[in-house]
């Protein structure tokens, strides 16, 4: 007993650092203590161990960031066979958008890593009901500082490398019942094509849209640097086909050009998880688009609507750089709650364009057919108030005036104040007319007069008979 309690207390302990060409021992370890610790190393370096990590990213956007790290690190990375329950599986090829339209080849499945004994592989954890990237690694101890350094630098290359970092990409988290999709997919917005010219609004109205959307997108290093928040909350509301999704299209493309995300979800009930998505690409900022906010925030309240009014208010995103945008076709419909004074930070009406704008539009619609130095107020003030795309068809039909005014089989090289002021005025003839007609709403039939005319279908063939 006395022996064994002596040779328990020679047992030494000492950390292991492999440096130079000499094996330094500790002061006061003997030879044999020394064999001892490094058996014991041995042993215990030679043991299998489990390593896990989990990245808040899109699986997809995890295997291209392993991907490029791997080829970074090592030059080349071998895929081997993943054993399934009918027998092993080679691992997969999967074809993965990074850009508008362009694919990579990233592989899904087991590795082994150069000098490594073991393997890593791609997998799924869950988080907020859906599919988040994930690496799992059985390797040798002897082999762990290398795999976590490996997890280390793909959790750094996802902090700038992220294929959807910058870019502006459209987004459905719930199916059509509703639930959370496991397995939501990205798809990439093409905004390369995108004039912000292209945008016309009324003077204030363009003012507004400037200021407290485009400005802050634009310049979000400078709201940065002067320590202004880049948290944002933008109502855009006005009557259908005014500019509204314009704007928000255009703010895209401003996104984009400014290295800023932009998230597009089509459904106000999709907002909270868009939210929780965009916080992954807050550096610097994100930009959230949602239309139609009215469809959850018009009559009583709810716990559907508390919701929206969370997010917006900043109980879930306070201190975070997203700016959430989003429409209404009725401002009126909107509750109160959603308009008070720190839940948006702007509410814009956007109004349709008046004259100014609206001549414009012709000119923009119109190109090169419409001479820079014609004179279109009159045309301008025909249009006022109506929307752009009423607006471009003016300018078709001009096209249709100005023939009648040539003589047969000359080309239509330029449009003429004539024939656009005659093109706008049959427009707002038009337009007037079916405003006119539109407010002669007929009156629904009382309940008196619907069992009268029941009672007379059934009366009237008895009637008949007796005559």
């Amino acid at each position: 007993m006395s022996q064994n309690l002596a040779k328990a207390q020679q047992v030494s302990v000492a950390e292991i650092v492999r440096h130079g060409e000499q094996l330094i021992l500790p002061t006061g370890m003997t030879l044999e203590m020394g064999i001892d610790l490094l058996e014991r190393r041995m042993k215990y370096e030679g043991e299998k161990t489990k390593l896990n990590a989990a990245f808040d990213v899109m699986p997809y956007d995890g295997a291209h960031a392993l991907q490029e790290v791997l080829s970074a690190k090592y030059g080349w990375a071998q895929a081997v066979a993943t054993p399934g329950f009918f027998g092993s599986e080679p691992p997969e090829m999967i074809s993965v958008e990074v850009d508008p339209g362009k694919f990579k080849e990233v592989p899904w499945g087991r590795f082994n890593l150069p000098n490594v004994k073991g393997y890593i592989e791609t997998s799924v954890s869950m988080k907020g009901g859906r599919y988040t990237f994930a690496l799992e690694a059985v390797v040798l101890r002897r082999d762990e500082a290398a795999v976590r350094s490996l997890f280390d630098d793909v959790r750094a290359f996802l902090k700038d490398g992220s294929i959807y970092k910058g870019k502006a990409i459209k987004m459905r988290f719930l199916n059509e019942n509703g639930n959370p999709l496991r397995m939501p997919e990205p798809s990439f917005m093409d905004t390369s094509k995108i004039d912000p010219n292209s945008l016309i609004y009324a003077a204030d109205v363009q003012a507004s849209v400037e200021t407290n959307l485009f400005t802050p997108i634009r310049r979000v290093h400078d709201l940065l640097a002067n320590k202004i928040p880049v948290k944002r909350g933008v109502l855009l509301g006005g009557m259908y086909g005014c500019g509204k999704t314009l704007a928000a299209t255009v703010a895209s493309r401003i996104a984009v050009d400014a290295g800023v995300t932009y998230l597009y979800v089509p459904r106000a009930d999709e907002l909270a998880h868009a939210i929780e998505f965009a916080k992954q690409y807050q550096s610097p900022a994100c930009v959230i688009f949602c239309e139609d906010i009215d469809r959850s925030m018009n009559g009583e309240r709810s716990v559907e609507m508390d919701d929206i009014l969370n997010i917006l208010d900043g109980i879930d995103t306070k201190g975070a750089n997203i700016i959430t945008v989003v429409t209404t076709n009725d401002l009126e419909s909107i509750n109160p709650a959603m308009l008070r004074p720190g839940r948006l930070d702007a509410v814009i009406d956007v109004t349709p364009p008046d004259a100014a704008a609206a001549e414009k539009l012709m000119r923009m619609y119109g190109g090169a057919e419409i001479d820079p130095a014609s004179d279109l107020t009159e045309a301008g003030k025909l249009l006022a108030g109506q929307i752009p795309a009423t607006i471009a068809e003016v300018v078709k039909r001009a096209k249709l005036a100005q023939m009648r005014l040539q003589p047969v089989g000359t080309p239509v090289a330029q449009l003429s104040q004539e024939a656009l002021i005659e093109a706008a005025a049959t427009m707002k003839a038009q337009t007037d007319l079916l405003a006119e007609r539109s407010k002669k709403k007929v009156a629904a039939p009382t309940l008196d007069q619907l069992l009268g005319d029941l009672i007379q279908k059934k009366i009237q063939p008895v009637i008949d008979y007796i005559d």
